[in-house]
């Protein structure tokens, strides 16, 4: 069997333990894993798809699943009773790969956004630091408090696209797209809601730096810097802030109208329907992810679970890590869409022109859905 992944090298070698430990159980297969380069996978795959030399498994980013399944190039992970365990996963990572009706993958590596703070610039502005804001109305107060021109500090620091804004439109409880895949729903109260509150941090409150803006710091620089008390960042950040001697803390993101919510990011496992052993791929996979492998699999990487049964099994020293397995309870799936950079690219004007003050969140809300229908959910 072979499975094409793009896991680093400490990653790499507990994969490679995992993958002994299955073969040592299935003695009739053997699995070669070939490493490919992230930013370069999908093209190599596109490649090897259109030749007929795919592979049998491939890991790649949640993102790509829709256009690949759309392609009838995966295998329907129902044929094979998945059904029967899909309640073991975690709910957001897991809708990533819920395409059109079906499962056509499973998570294998998931993470999500929290709050970042700095616990120095909280206590400055006489703010309690083991006390970050629990909902979007706390999360004003202290940004205004923590916000000081003499200083050059600001209270919050943020991105403008798509994926860096789901926590907005989940936390308001605003889909962006509907179940069945067919409408853009980016013109419901709930969505003009969630961007006019985000906007509002900029225009009206004032405690937002304006680092979406192109040439401005950037939030993970700012952050380290001390000038941005509090950023939206996922765990792949962890070891370059502890690294900077920052003293900071993490926290849910604050909870809105639908309650605390993240997205979703990291990468999912599938098979191929070139595949001539489908049955032993859906084995090993459900073995990779299985609670047993997954507990290994986080404990010696510090990642989060995406077995719901391992979380009782990993105990982090990192108390970081721990908010992090509680918010991706909270989180929820990404938009399902062929190709989601296109989504991005509608949609990311529409919100620079509500930040910038050009359109109305209600306008601009309106005229994204109408070209996500046009242009982002044809098939």
């Amino acid at each position: 069997l072979t499975f094409w992944h793009t896991y680093g090298d400490q990653e790499e070698a507990v994969l490679r333990e995992i993958i002994a430990d299955w073969e040592k159980q299935n003695a009739s297969y053997t699995i070669q894993a070939l490493r490919l380069p992230f930013d370069g996978h999908k093209p190599k795959l596109r490649t090897a798809l259109t030749v007929g030399k795919g592979p049998d498994m491939a890991r790649i980013d949640w993102s790509y699943v829709c256009e690949l399944a759309r392609k009838n190039a995966l295998v329907n992970l129902e044929d094979f009773g998945f059904s029967k365990i899909k309640d073991q996963y975690v709910p957001a990572p897991l809708g990533t790969n819920f395409i059109d009706g079906v499962y056509r993958g499973l998570p294998d590596q998931a993470n999500c956004l929290c709050l970042f703070y700095n616990k120095a610039l909280f206590r400055d502005a006489g703010l309690d630091p083991e006390k970050p804001p629990q909902t979007w109305e706390e999360f004003v107060e202290m940004g205004k408090k923590l916000t000081s021109g003499d200083k050059g500090t600001y209270g919050f620091a943020m991105d403008n696209t798509v994926w860096w804004t789901l926590p907005f439109f989940n936390s308001f409880g605003a889909p962006l797209i509907s179940a069945d895949g067919k409408t853009c729903l980016l013109d419901k109260p709930e969505a003009i809601a969630a961007m006019e509150f985000k906007a509002s941090l900029y225009s009206r409150h004032k405690m937002e730096a304006g680092a979406w803006r192109a040439g401005s710091i950037t939030p993970e620089s700012g952050f380290i810097n001390g000038k941005y008390a509090m950023v939206f960042m996922g765990p792949w950040n962890l070891p370059k802030f502890q690294k900077s001697q920052l003293d900071f803390g993490v926290a849910l993101i604050p909870a809105g109208p639908a309650g605390s919510s993240s997205n979703t990011g990291g990468t999912n496992v599938v098979i191929l329907n070139t595949t001539k052993y489908p049955q032993a791929c859906y084995d090993f996979l459900v073995y990779f992810t299985a609670p047993e492998a997954q507990a290994k699999w986080c404990k010696k990487l510090s990642q989060i679970p995406v077995n719901i049964k391992a979380y009782d099994l990993v105990k982090f020293e990192d108390p970081y890590l721990q908010v992090f397995m509680q918010q991706m309870k909270v989180a929820r799936p990404n938009p399902v869409v062929t190709h989601f950079d296109v989504l991005e690219d509608v949609v990311n004007p529409e919100m620079e022109a509500v930040m910038t003050g050009q359109k109305t969140a209600a306008d601009a809300m309106k005229a994204a859905a109408r070209k996500v229908e046009k242009r982002a959910l044809g098939r």
